[in-house]
């Protein structure tokens, strides 16, 4: 079986009691649960609840508190998750009030597909960083990302 990959960009919004709907096409993986957590640009991260341990391992290895970036890394990410059992009926997950406060998440919501996980923007942050993005060279970008991938990941 293929990996699944989550990918798409929605507009969604928060309700009245802070939940935002996933897109139904996005929703399955998320079934048995989710942690909804800060993320690493000003935006939050939705994992498939027990994927998140092996999500944390994957993307940043094992973490060692005797190291301090990687202990502050591991406090801000685990310090930053709120685990919920299931989505609601209609495909919903709550967004707590510091959530929401981290990713300025007022009203519209962009939930883009990542991969393996879901992010959660504010609209106008994500425009502007797609905008930086395209001014700075998405392909400049790439052939930077190539070459630290051909020379070793060392650069």
């Amino acid at each position: 079986m293929a990996p699944r990959l989550l990918s798409g960009t929605y507009e969604c919004s928060l309700d009245d009691r802070s939940r935002v709907a996933i897109p139904s096409r996005l929703r399955d993986p998320f079934a048995d649960g989710t942690v909804t957590a800060w993320w690493l640009d000003d935006c939050l991260v939705v994992v498939p609840r027990f994927e998140w341990p092996s999500f944390i391992e994957d993307t940043f290895g094992r973490m060692s508190v005797l190291d301090d970036d990687q202990r502050e890394l591991s406090r801000f990410l685990l310090a930053g998750a709120f685990e919920q059992e299931g989505l609601d009926k209609q495909g919903r997950l709550l967004v707590p009030a510091e959530l929401r406060e981290h990713a300025g998440l007022d009203g519209k919501v962009k939930v883009l597909g990542g991969g393996a996980y879901l992010e959660l923007w504010n609209p106008d942050r994500l425009a502007e960083r797609f905008e930086r993005l395209k001014t700075d060279g998405v392909a400049q970008r790439a052939a930077r990302l190539a070459a630290r991938i051909n020379d070793g990941g060392r650069g």
